[in-house]
């Protein structure tokens, strides 16, 4: 019989209804300059490994003090099978210590191999032995940190012929035997929907209501490949008016938490991402109460 664990209470002292913007080269001399007002911005642990030193580093380290935090990484690649690396973990938990308001984010994927990293987030097979595996590792890497962590839903532009469940299915099963969470990306379910010719409105209504704890919207691009055009999950341009449609669905359907716009490559003038988390913090102010997150 699956034993079915009870979502553990997340600890942080982010509202509900808060936007944020991610930290990257290529806006960091600008928010460091400019410090405009943000609810949070998210900083991804691999960069304080990767940035000894050198200006950015100094960038992240004084926008980390000056700004409430959340934490996104890349690199945990919890469906790897290769054993997890406790060294970042346990910088995560250090991090988490220093950033009260602060939680952990990865991704539902894999990307490292026998110490090779991979530039994308590579899908998994979704069936019972894979989540078995993803509860056995997620449990680990919960327990080193110490605290539950949010796993994103990614774009995906394959699906395996063994795979036995949908995406949600997966997940489902996977937050119900963790406690963890799901960090949803609007984006790469429009993307994935889309690319797949399904409802992104009939996809979000079969994940779990209770397991959602945040939001990231992104910008996709359109691009034309062997089989006929593509979106891909590039965030180098503004949301669409469809991700945005589709992100009011989901903030009917999962309430409001806390949002940020992801925008890393063809990186605009602050002033114009600035403007996307401001669409976002219009979204959410219906919902805001100042209840904690």
């Amino acid at each position: 019989m699956t034993t079915i664990t009870s979502l553990k209470p997340l600890s942080t002292k982010l509202t509900r209804a808060s936007a944020g913007l991610n930290l990257c080269h290529e806006n960091a001399e600008e928010l460091f300059e400019k410090r405009p007002e943000l609810d949070f911005i998210q900083i991804h642990p691999e960069h304080i490994i990767q940035e000894s030193g050198g200006t950015y580093r100094e960038q992240l380290d004084e926008l980390r003090s000056y700004y409430n935090v959340i934490l996104h990484g890349f690199g945990l690649s919890i469906g790897s099978s290769a054993p997890l690396d406790k060294e970042y973990l346990l910088l995560v938990r250090q991090l988490l210590k220093e950033h009260p308001e602060a939680v952990f984010s990865d991704h539902f994927s894999w990307s490292s191999l026998s110490k090779h990293h991979f530039h994308d987030l590579i899908p998994l097979i979704q069936n019972d032995e894979t989540v078995k595996y993803m509860v056995e590792r997620i449990n680990e890497a919960q327990d080193i940190i110490g605290s539950p962590i949010l796993l994103e839903n990614i774009s995906s532009y394959m699906r395996f012929q063994n795979s036995t469940m949908t995406e949600f299915e997966f997940i489902n099963a996977i937050t119900q035997q963790t406690g963890c969470y799901v960090l949803l990306d609007v984006n790469n379910i429009w993307c994935n929907a889309v690319n797949y010719k399904e409802d992104p409105l009939s996809v979000i209504t079969t994940l779990n209501k209770d397991s959602v704890k945040g939001y990231h919207l992104a910008g996709c691009s359109l691009e034309n490949k062997g089989n006929g055009p593509v979106y891909i999950d590039y965030h180098k341009e503004a949301v669409h008016e469809e991700v945005w449609s589709l992100y009011q669905e989901c903030l009917n359907l999962f309430g409001p938490w806390p949002t940020l716009l992801e925008w890393e490559n063809n990186v605009p003038p602050l002033e114009r991402t600035l403007k996307e988390v401001e669409r976002i913090a219009a979204y959410l102010r219906p919902y805001a109460t100042g209840v904690e997150a």
